[in-house]
């Protein structure tokens, strides 16, 4: 039984110096680092590995994001989307099962380029906002996360295009995330992809990622409005182009 699979000294920097840039995003704009972290750890150690390993972080580094964002959560959001995402995350997966998910995660990441560009050039959501419009969003993403582990992206581009506050999407998005990575562990259970071995790449990975984390939370507390949105519009592009070419 091997606590952590053989890797080289240069590929364990390398997740390591990932794991720090993601969690600068995730502490920053409290999106992006599943996205940032998954394809470097996949390249590494697996997909099968990677993925549960990198839920699993996620989930345990939460907790420090956790007051902030209670604090700043409108339920009257960030609940129906939950619910709706957590919902649909196993309708995602039958589409990954029975679907080719490499042409899902190609259209997906047009979809995130496109609606970053109309954003950047200055679109808003201007219609109504209230539950079942949440719901509607967070169901997509549930389907999403299921069938190609983007999900997040989706419900961030329209966060981003609503008139809300920085603090409130970060929260929202921060919440949502807990719900449907508590949702994909069940999963992955049933599934039989817990091992032993990821234990290992999760003491590897959750230091520099908290530390990441850490400074990104000072760093959006000296953040503007508009510079929160300008720069997670731009990573947002940034993962839309990244996911596409991968």
């Amino acid at each position: 039984m091997e606590f952590l699979p053989e890797i080289s000294l240069l590929d364990g920097i390398l997740v390591v110096f990932v794991s720090f840039i993601a969690g600068i995003m995730r502490g920053y704009s409290g999106f992006g680092s599943a996205l940032t972290i998954v394809p470097v750890v996949a390249y590494v150690f697996g997909p099968q590995l990677a993925v549960p390993a990198v839920v699993a972080i996620h989930l345990a580094s939460s907790i420090q994001l956790l007051p902030s964002a209670f604090r700043d959560a409108d339920w009257g959001r960030t609940g129906p989307l939950s619910i709706a995402g957590c919902l649909t995350v196993p309708a995602g997966t039958w589409i990954l099962v029975s679907q080719d998910p490499e042409l899902l995660r190609k259209a997906i990441s047009v979809l995130i380029v496109f609606f970053a560009i109309m954003m950047m050039r200055g679109w808003r959501y201007q219609g109504t906002v209230n539950g079942w419009v949440m719901a509607v969003v967070g169901a997509v993403g549930g389907v999403i996360t299921g069938a190609a582990t983007i999900g997040g992206p989706p419900v961030v581009t329209f966060l981003m295009a609503g008139p809300f506050r920085a603090a409130q999407n970060r929260a929202t998005i921060i919440l949502y995330f807990i719900c449907i990575q508590s949702v994909a562990c069940i999963m992955y259970w049933a599934a039989d992809l817990w091992v032993f071995e990821i234990v290992g790449i999760c003491l590897l990975t959750m230091p520099p990622l908290m530390l990441g984390m850490w400074l990104g939370q000072h760093l959006f507390s000296k953040a503007t409005e508009e510079g929160f949105r300008r720069v997670a519009l731009l990573f947002l592009m940034a993962i839309g182009l990244a996911t596409l070419f991968l």
